[in-house]
């Protein structure tokens, strides 16, 4: 209702929605057939049919026979069609522009991610879109919080416990931040964050590092992004000259334990106690000797 793509004149026009498809087809598909038509609109061959030789007895489309094979006709637009498509284009855009001028920088990029992820999940053929990592901008630890308290509380079922130990350690994080050996980095997908890793010097451990909120999210799953992470937090521990990393995680975590493995980490403590926020599993450490 909102776009009136019900009303029998859509945009106002004299023309219904399934008209309006076959007179944009033919106008962006000079030359094309009817064949070409019902299958680009997806429309029903008979009722397909009867558009197009509607919208030719209306003056709107003609038929020309090809050269090469006199059995076939190829459609055009008349004058007349020619018009009504620039009407029914412009018309389409001011639509657009009054639906969207609406609309904050914020909101449009929150719609354009939302078009992104129908597009996804929907159709099957969408060239996967590109991962790539950054480093730190601002909003990017409320991102954080945020998005560690839904996903491990939705995928997980952990209490709000958790969300509590997050938020401990983000205040820290900024407070003692030490651009020589902290980081943070985000795993992107157009301009969206999809994941996450930081590391944080320890006071109390000299020369360690802590790896924290390692996190990839679902969309963005078994395509590397949790070992790119992995790896550009190793390689940057490298170059900081730290003896090594460590990382606290809990058993039920299997995907998670599975990657810090293949990097190199071995389990160094399990806590006898369940955990706070999941009590059918405990904490482990994990650790990552750099130097010997």
């Amino acid at each position: 209702m909102l776009i009136g793509s019900l009303s029998r004149a859509y945009l106002k026009t004299e023309y219904s929605l399934q008209e309006a498809r076959v007179i944009f087809e033919v106008a962006t598909n000079s030359g094309c057939t009817a064949k070409a038509v019902q299958f680009q609109t997806d429309i029903d061959q008979a009722y397909s049919s009867r558009l197009i030789g509607k919208l030719t007895k209306a003056g709107i489309i003609r038929r020309v026979r090809s050269v090469k094979d006199r059995r076939e006709q190829r459609l055009f637009l008349t004058k007349a069609g020619v018009q009504a498509f620039r009407t029914l284009d412009e018309r389409a855009n001011v639509q657009a522009r009054h639906l969207l001028d609406e609309l904050t920088s914020a909101e449009l990029e929150e719609l354009d991610n939302a078009f992104r992820t129908v597009r996804r999940l929907l159709d099957r053929t969408t060239t996967p879109e590109t991962i790539t990592i950054r480093g730190q901008k601002a909003g990017d630890l409320g991102w954080i919080f945020q998005r560690h308290a839904v996903v491990y509380g939705e995928e997980f079922s952990y209490n709000e416990i958790f969300e509590s130990y997050v938020c401990d350690g983000l205040a820290p994080f900024m407070k003692n931040y030490n651009h020589e050996m902290d980081r943070l980095w985000i795993g992107e997908m157009v301009g969206r964050r999809v994941g996450s890793v930081a590391v944080h010097h320890d006071e109390n451990r000299a020369g360690w590092a802590k790896l924290r909120w390692f996190l990839v999210e679902n969309e963005a799953r078994r395509r590397g992004l949790g070992t790119k992470l992995l790896d550009t937090a190793v390689t940057f521990c490298k170059k900081a000259g730290y003896k090594g990393i460590y990382l606290w995680t809990v058993s039920d975590l299997d995907a998670a334990r599975r990657l810090y493995e293949r990097i190199g980490f071995t389990l160094a403590e399990e806590k006898t106690k369940t955990c706070a926020w999941a009590p059918w599993a405990h904490e482990q450490r994990w650790e990552l000797r750099l130097q010997s």
